[in-house]
């Protein structure tokens, strides 16, 4: 490889004292060369710091970013390390997750060849004593509002930390108010603005499944209406990408607050009258006969 532009790899960092070693022994040993890494301390209340202080202690020849702020969750963690991240080319890793050491190096390799804003990877999902490998199908600029599409039902990976995206694209950018599927609204936005896209067809980078304490294991109404709230703000404060997505969003956030909270037809006053004026929508993650379901409950109820 002639070229090594700096990458910046952003790691927030909470409860996590279990995992982080892993997570940085893989980050700082990477093979590529030109890289910075910047770990958020999201006020965590254990031991991860003092852990990963241990592993930092042992890549002196590495550039290294400690970001110390107050608890605000995952997507505030990301943007805290995006505001002080140098690079050309961003990536994230989750500080239970680890990569394989040269997941850097063929992620440039990729985007110097093809010219790419936005290039991507496969993933092993990690379960212990088993691991899955998760691949992608194949995206370009051409479908790329088929890949957001899928982001909305399911059928396609959201996750930011197998994407590798010009600094560039995270301008302005809407940072999400939860943890749940945040990862959705910053790649409907990178996707969205990335000018060419890249595949990588090789796992990179291992998912931990394993983790009690993942925001994944939070009890499943409260993840869903977290998930609702951050589409919801996205369809409010978003850019054009909005228009590809907006009737899954409304869609997905009306049949949550059916299920799981009729207040959030209140606190998001647009959310009934647009659910209202929906088409059927065949192939969606929300079944033909829930959509039924849910237009006769709002032809019932008025909020």
């Amino acid at each position: 490889m002639k070229q090594y532009p700096l990458v910046s790899v952003i790691v927030p960092v909470y409860g996590v004292e279990d995992y982080i070693g892993r997570c940085a022994e893989s980050l700082l040993g990477q093979t590529y060369p030109n890289l910075e890494c910047i770990f958020v301390n999201d006020g965590t209340r254990d031991h991860s710091m003092e852990r990963l202080a241990d592993v930092v202690a042992r890549y002196p020849e590495r550039k290294v970013k400690i970001v110390n702020k107050e608890n605000a969750g995952l997507p505030r963690a990301r943007k805290s390390g995006l505001e002080v991240a140098a690079g050309e080319f961003i990536m994230h890793l989750d500080a239970d997750d680890w990569m394989e050491p040269d997941a850097v190096g063929r992620m440039v390799e990729k985007a110097v060849q093809t010219g790419a804003d936005l290039v991507y990877c496969d993933f092993w999902k990690e379960y212990g004593h088993r691991s899955k490998l998760e691949r992608e199908k194949a995206y370009s600029v051409e479908n790329k509002q088929k890949w957001m599409l899928r982001l909305y039902n399911y059928t396609a990976y959201g996750y930011i930390w197998t994407k590798m995206a010009r600094k560039e694209l995270y301008k302005d950018i809407f940072v999400p108010r939860f943890g749940m599927h945040e990862d959705i609204v910053y790649s409907t936005q990178l996707i969205w603005r990335a000018a060419s896209i890249a595949q990588l067809s090789v796992p990179l980078i291992h998912y931990r499944r394993d983790n009690p304490t993942s925001v994944t294991r939070d009890a499943r109404p409260l993840r869903r209406l977290q998930s609702a709230r951050n589409m919801l703000d996205l369809y409010v404060n978003g850019g054009p990408e909005v228009e590809v997505v907006k009737a899954d969003i409304i869609l997905r956030a009306s049949c949550m607050a059916y299920r799981y909270d009729h207040n959030l037809f209140k606190e998001y006053p647009f959310l009934y009258e647009e659910a209202h004026r929906l088409p059927w929508m065949p192939g969606r993650r929300v079944l033909l006969v829930q959509q039924l379901v849910l237009k006769c409950f709002l032809a019932t109820h008025h909020f």
